[in-house]
């Protein structure tokens, strides 16, 4: 099953540094890594129909596990599932984790599960690191 992480940011140079590091340590190709940081001209921002548009010329994935940085590009990930058709929306998980332990966890887990539970949990473990 062919998954994707879509990574959202205000900055298309942090998007893309997940990326490199996740593709460079990531040895199954079920597994796509979409770099939506920033918006049109490198500048600074969020763009909802990024999100949308990569889903949809994604469609062959059959689920897209997303991860925001700040404010409003989580709005916009909420707002990109709005957007999307029905049937996506099902295979659309807001993952609430942070941006790079998080997408390199689920990256790392979904190249050896197609168990969406536990994708998305190992996410949301990823960034507790134990320190005292």
């Amino acid at each position: 099953m062919k998954k994707s992480i879509l990574l959202l940011s205000h900055s298309k140079k942090v998007t893309d540094g997940i990326k490199e590091m996740i593709e460079q340590m990531q040895q199954t190709d079920d597994v796509e890594v979409l770099s939506l940081g920033g918006i049109e001209e490198g500048e600074l921002g969020s763009d909802p129909m990024k999100i949308v548009d990569a889903v949809n010329q994604s469609a062959d994935s059959a689920a897209y596990f997303v991860f925001a940085d700040l404010g409003s590009a989580v709005m916009n990930s909420e707002l990109a599932k709005d957007l999307l058709e029905e049937a996506q929306q099902k295979n659309y998980y807001l993952v609430d984790a942070p941006l790079v332990e998080g997408a390199f966890a689920a990256a790392i887990t979904a190249g050896t599960t197609d168990n969406i539970e536990q994708i998305i949990e190992e996410a949301r473990q990823a960034g507790k690191k134990g320190w005292m």
